[in-house]
């Protein structure tokens, strides 16, 4: 490729080829291809020995006659040179001072590229000048244009096309285009009717849902005002019964314990079956055995203490939050019966002493709350029976707590014996005392006796999911029948009316043609019954009144709850 810088005179455009003289500046790059052979090519003077070659330079070829002197500073224009070789430079009028010919003097590079820019500025404004020139031409143009367009626009008119002359139409397709319209005449009537028919069949149907609305209305306020009155009814029954426990309680609680003593030792014989008594004192014997010999050893290891302890805890809860569900009855006994499956790892005394613990907190919640509602003891009951079915040792258990609690479940009058204190006495009746140390009345020992036979008849009467109940109804006859050979105290209608309400139906279903008989037998030995004071008549006129009613209607009034719930 080949590099340089040359000068132009003005005459010569800058696009236009070099001349013969011009060529002869250009030099040979060291890596391009050899160039072909110019004609009038200068010979370079040989530079003289041990000095470095003159530049050439645009001076000395006007010196050589090679370029013309007046044209030599009229115009500058860059052509390419070799990379090494020096610009050429020469006096011009932009140059005041004139310039060796040899390489840069002082300043000449500085003068060189001022010139070159004063040349950009000159050549950059006409430049512009064009541009400017071209745009307002250009303009101009479309300006033009546009004034024509407008002008051949102003002359035309816009007019409607003639209107055709009405063609005669064939009567086949006037015909067809009356079908047509009246087929869409008919359409739209249909949708008219069918969208009123709608409209007609929401409105029926809004007014019937009202209707039933209504008729829900009336008849959730009739069952409203019915349970109110349910309500009211048995609100009166429970003031009612209030009365009867506080007069029956004011009386008690007036009569000190030597009367009571003196009413035990002045009532006839007891006649209570030496079966009876036999049964009873098996069960005292056992709770004997437990305080004696179980308990001492479960106190001496703290460690089974503390474990037994947590577990009845558990227990407790459980059967406190029993529910009329054979599926949470289910569930709480299979618990009950994990923690005694447990505790038989630990040796037959810890068992032994958790089956005590189980049957003493079933009792106790018969005492807490079957003695203030009688339909809690039919989930606390059947509990008892699932347990049983897994673990027969709780029976026994059950009937040893209760034996303690109640003696009339066995049924038995408690007597005083020779030799026996008041207070042992008041206590083996059942008795309890109160935070001050003082007696309970007679209303509510009347109620927690009441609470245990209540869980008593309910065992018996329990038939869970097919299987068969350790503790079966005729033990329910059992009972019923020493009761009514014993001559009866206070209490005793009420312990009867009690048990009849919550197995009686179970009672008519085992013994159809005995139970009635067995019931004319109660009427007779209700006759024998206290009535000595205001708890007297009430307990004995409401079992009367119980009695008159089956006799009136066949049935025997059962307590609520009875028929368990599946889920």
């Amino acid at each position: 490729m080949r590099y340089g810088l040359f000068l132009l005179s003005d005459d010569a455009p800058l696009s236009a080829p070099a001349t013969g003289a011009v060529r002869g500046l250009y030099r040979e790059s060291p890596h391009s291809p050899p160039a072909t052979a110019v004609p009038d090519r200068p010979q370079k003077p040989a530079a003289p020995a041990g000095r470095r070659p003159r530049a050439l330079t645009l001076a000395s070829m006007v010196a050589a006659g090679q370029i013309p002197g007046g044209e030599l500073h009229s115009r500058r224009a860059h052509v390419r040179r070799s990379i090494g070789t020096p610009f050429p430079v020469a006096s011009s009028p932009l140059s005041p001072r004139p310039m060796a010919d040899s390489a840069y003097g002082k300043g000449g590079r500085h003068r060189e590229l001022t010139e070159r820019a004063k040349l950009r500025v000159r050549y950059s404004g006409s430049a512009t000048e064009a541009r400017a020139s071209a745009r307002q031409a250009y303009v101009h143009s479309i300006q033009k244009e546009a004034e024509d367009v407008r002008a051949f626009l102003s002359g035309l008119t816009l007019a409607p096309p003639p209107a055709a002359p009405a063609a005669a139409m064939d009567p086949s397709v006037a015909d067809t285009l009356a079908q047509v319209d009246q087929m869409r005449r008919d359409f739209e009537k249909r949708q008219k009717e069918e969208a009123e028919a709608k409209e007609k069949a929401a409105k029926e149907l809004a007014e019937a849902k009202a209707r039933e609305l209504e008729e829900a209305e009336a008849k959730e306020k009739q069952q409203q005002e019915e349970s109110q009155r349910s309500a009211e009814e048995a609100a009166r029954k429970r003031a009612d019964e209030e009365k009867a426990k506080a007069a029956t309680a004011a009386t008690a609680a007036a009569v000190p314990e030597q009367t009571l003593v003196a009413q035990a030792s002045s009532l006839a014989p007891q006649t209570v079956s030496a079966p009876a008594l036999e049964w009873a004192d098996k069960y005292r014997r056992m709770y004997r055995e437990i305080m004696d010999e179980v308990a001492p050893e479960i106190q001496r290891n703290k460690d089974i203490k503390a474990a037994c302890f947590k577990q009845r805890g558990l227990i407790t809860r459980g059967l406190g939050q029993l529910k009329d569900s054979w599926e949470f009855i289910a569930r709480t006994a299979d618990n009950i019966k994990a923690i005694l499956a447990d505790s038989a790892g630990g040796g037959p005394l810890v068992e032994r002493w958790m089956l005590n613990l189980v049957a003493k907190a079933i009792v106790k919640q018969a005492e807490r709350e079957v003695s203030v509602t009688h339909p809690a003891a039919y989930p606390l009951a059947a509990t008892a029976v699932l347990i049983m079915q897994k673990h027969p040792q709780l029976l026994d258990m059950l009937m040893v707590r209760l034996v303690k609690k109640c003696p009339y479940v066995i049924p038995e009058y408690i007597r005083r014996q020779p030799g026996q204190s008041v207070a042992d006495f008041v206590r083996a009746s059942g008795y309890k005392e109160n935070e001050d140390g003082e007696r309970e009345s007679e209303g509510i020992y009347m109620e927690r006796m009441a609470g245990m036979v209540a869980l008593f008849a309910a065992i018996v009467q329990t038939a869970s999911n097919g299987s068969s109940n350790p503790f079966p109804i005729r033990h329910g006859w059992t009972w019923l029948a020493r009761m009514l050979n014993q001559a009866p105290r206070t209490i005793s209608p009420l312990l009867v009316q009690t048990f009849l309400s919550v197995a009686g139906a179970a009672m008519a279903a085992a013994y159809p043609r005995q139970l009635p008989k067995m019931l004319d037998l109660a009427s007779l030995w209700l006759n024998a019954a206290p009535a000595k004071n205001a708890a007297a008549v009430a307990l004995r006129s409401n079992l009367t009144s119980y009695l008159e009613e089956y006799r009136r209607t066949g049935k025997l009034k059962e307590c609520a709850g009875r028929n368990i719930k599946a889920s």
